[in-house]
């Protein structure tokens, strides 16, 4: 860890946006390993989509990481509230949450049609029955993640900290945008009733 620590400072140091943009493709393409190992769809069982893996490299890569490493600049130069970090955290994440969240999940189905040589309907209709879908999840997951990520991580490591923990969000995007909506829901639904009757066992217990 500390040679890869090292490592990586050296190379933000000489080129932080390729850095960036090198290391965040390489998670998002792990994050499809990982969804693709996992999909309960039997259609993946016993083959491997590797232009799957690269189309969410890219993203990652030249999209993504580009784009948020000016993002998180932006918003922590001009958000400043002296003496105030946790409210200077809270309303860091509050703007990130409300303002890049939603451009980010569209960009993600925009860019992932486009990869695929969809046309621009088949485009729009993707967005129409998975982005708010998506939203829902993001909104469970990435508010407390971005206020750790703004109050405690320096700046230069914002992006790589999102992106180690986006290998299971990025395997649950990957996962989804690749399954047609109606396999896509029903795998969801049947999920959240197994956690209702988990959650209603552990209730029994205690």
């Amino acid at each position: 860890m500390a040679t890869f620590y090292k490592w990586y400072n050296a190379r933000l140091a000489a080129a932080p946006i390729l850095t960036h943009c090198v290391t965040t493709g390489f998670l998002f393409g792990a994050g499809d390993v990982v969804a693709q190992a996992l999909s309960p769809d039997p259609a993946l069982k016993g083959r491997y989509d590797y232009i799957r893996t690269a189309r969410m490299c890219f993203h990652g890569g030249v999209v993504f990481a580009p784009v948020v490493s000016q993002w998180y600049k932006l918003i922590s130069t001009r958000i400043v509230i002296p003496g105030r970090p946790m409210l200077e955290a809270l309303a860091r994440m509050a703007v990130d949450q409300t303002v890049w969240a939603p451009v980010g999940i569209a960009s993600f189905y925009v860019s992932m049609g486009v990869l695929q040589l969809h046309s621009w309907e088949q485009i729009k209709q993707e967005l129409q029955t998975k982005w708010w879908r998506t939203m829902v999840g993001n909104y469970a997951v990435w508010p407390a993640v971005q206020f750790v990520n703004f109050r405690i991580i320096p700046l230069d490591y914002r992006l790589m900290f999102v992106n180690i923990v986006s290998i299971g969000w990025n395997a649950f995007l990957s996962w989804f945008s690749a399954t047609n909506i109606e396999r896509s829901m029903e795998t969801l639904e049947k999920a959240e009733h197994k956690l209702e009757e988990f959650e209603a066992k552990v209730e029994k217990r205690f």
